[in-house]
């Protein structure tokens, strides 16, 4: 766990995964989440908790108009797996 700075203009971390579960606690900024259930992009403020399980497919980062700082909580040691658009496309239907 630790602090997780996403620095504008959107930032946002292309198609991934991870093999553990985490969580970012918003300290200021807008933080933008899409996971392979969402139709949209999700907008969290500051105080707000977002959770990701261990092998959801997701993407996020900072808005357009300010950079992000969270504090990030993972159960394991980090790893991040980009995925190719095939990938996300199945997961996501």
């Amino acid at each position: 766990m630790g602090p997780l700075d996403v620095e504008g203009p959107h930032p946002v971390i292309e198609w991934h995964d991870h093999s553990f579960t985490h969580a970012a606690f918003v300290l200021d900024g807008i933080f933008v989440n899409e996971s392979q259930f969402d139709q949209t992009e999700l907008y969290f403020g500051p105080g707000n908790f977002v959770c990701g399980p261990k092998g959801q497919i997701m993407r996020h980062g900072a808005s357009p108009e300010q950079d992000c700082h969270c504090y990030f909580l993972t159960d394991q040691p980090f790893s991040l797996h980009y995925l190719d658009q095939e990938t996300v496309a199945k997961a996501r239907h």
